[in-house]
């Protein structure tokens, strides 16, 4: 785990260093934080009581290709889980979503809407406080979402992550358990 921190420490510096060149290349960095409302959907036993609230934030890279066209590649620290009435499930991953955006060039303010892939790795699972050795070490998603982008530097927007792996979680006799995160960001571009 700590591999992977100072990993992302060291890409995060580098996308620092380089700024001043990418950005007249048309490719930004920023930063972005907000929060999850996340929810384990599936078959099984109990119904889930409620959602559970958790914070997501972390860095994305903007690759324009002209004014309408992006690919934007983040990586973000996501908080999911549910609460099953019996339990509080949390899981913390590191999340790398790529995503297609499509900006609607509008004055200052432009609208858009992407969709992509996620890739998340699990950094830790507790039921209760008590931690989950044999959890998925990772896990996949799709994303679909819209937003605002204010002036050329301010972002926020509102994302569904729709789990696509099962969740293996011990002793609730699961079926078909999968993350459903619903998402709320404000980002910073530099």
């Amino acid at each position: 785990m700590k591999k992977l921190w100072t990993i992302l420490v060291i890409g995060a510096f580098a996308g620092l260093l380089l700024f001043p060149q990418t950005a007249s290349a048309g490719v930004r960095f920023g930063l972005k934080g907000g929060a999850n409302i996340a929810n384990v959907n599936g078959n099984w036993n109990e119904a889930l009581s409620t959602s559970t609230v958790g914070f997501c934030g972390g860095i994305f890279l903007e690759l324009n290709f002209g004014r309408i066209l992006t690919i934007q590649p983040e990586v973000l620290y996501t908080m999911k889980g549910a609460d099953t009435g019996d339990g509080k499930l949390k899981f913390d991953y590191i999340e790398i979503p790529v995503l297609l955006k499509l900006r609607i060039p509008t004055g200052s303010i432009h609208p858009f809407i992407f969709a992509g892939p996620a890739f998340g790795f699990n950094l830790k699972a507790l039921i209760e406080g008590v931690e989950i050795s044999d959890m998925p070490a990772a896990d996949y998603s799709a994303i679909i979402g819209g937003g605002l982008q204010l002036g050329r530097s301010i972002h926020v927007d509102v994302r569904y992550t729709m789990g696509l792996q099962k969740l293996a979680i011990p002793d609730l006799e699961t079926i078909d358990l999968k993350n459903g995160v619903l998402s709320a960001t404000l980002g910073l571009g530099f």
